[in-house]
């Protein structure tokens, strides 16, 4: 997925969930975030951001990529994550936004039904989801496993960044949703996590990394 023309800046403050200050040539900006996680360990005041500018809407940029560890690209836009997924799937039988068993999933192909998941934190290699309780991802667990047999259910978790090796699902911020998952799958279902190889151009799922279970 080609991304456009960015612009570098600073990161400066959140101001809630989708809105941020950026500093760009000394001139501070409000920022559009599509994502509602924490993020405390990438976006401190100071961190090298990437933008795009917007031509509509209230904000005149959209804060993509932040600048990680050791120089680490990390894509911040979580709405990014199924599409870029999807990439790899038979566009003839691909189905955005399913509405199923009484809820809303990411993707339908053909008989599997798959809900997707951004994940921006890394700790020693390990990709860790969520960053925030998620009464949401709960939830999403529930609808996959409502739609078994009538639909194969798939949780696949895309890491918007190089530097993880393995995921694994956060219990020390969301026990609730690990205990979940872990359900989810000793009943059979697939869980699978990809790493993504991110750079000022573009980024691409790069390999499917291990999931560990704690």
């Amino acid at each position: 997925m080609r991304f456009p023309s960015l612009v570098s800046g600073e990161f400066v403050k959140r101001i809630n969930r989708f809105v941020c200050v950026v500093r760009i040539k000394d001139k501070e900006h409000f920022a559009y975030l599509r994502n509602t996680g924490r993020l405390s360990e990438l976006l401190k005041e100071g961190t090298c951001v990437y933008l795009k500018e917007k031509d509509k809407g209230k904000y005149s940029y959209e804060l993509l990529l932040a600048e990680g560890e050791k120089g680490i690209l990390v894509c911040l836009d979580s709405q990014i994550a199924p599409k870029l997924y999807a990439e790899g799937l038979p566009a003839g039988e691909l189905v955005y936004e399913p509405k199923v068993v009484g809820g809303k999933l990411d993707l339908l192909v053909g008989k599997e039904l798959i809900e997707v998941k951004s994940v921006n934190l890394v700790r020693d290699g390990i990709a860790l989801f969520p960053d925030a309780p998620t009464q949401r991802g709960s939830r999403h667990i529930d609808l996959l496993i409502k739609a078994y047999p009538k639909y194969t259910p798939k949780m696949v978790f895309v890491i918007q960044r190089e530097d993880a090796y393995a995921f694994s699902p956060n219990r020390e911020m969301d026990p609730i949703f690990a205990n979940k998952l872990k359900v989810f799958k000793s009943l059979g279902h697939r869980v699978v996590a990809y790493n993504c190889k991110v750079s000022l151009e573009e980024i691409k799922l790069k390999e499917e990394v291990e999931v560990l279970w704690r």
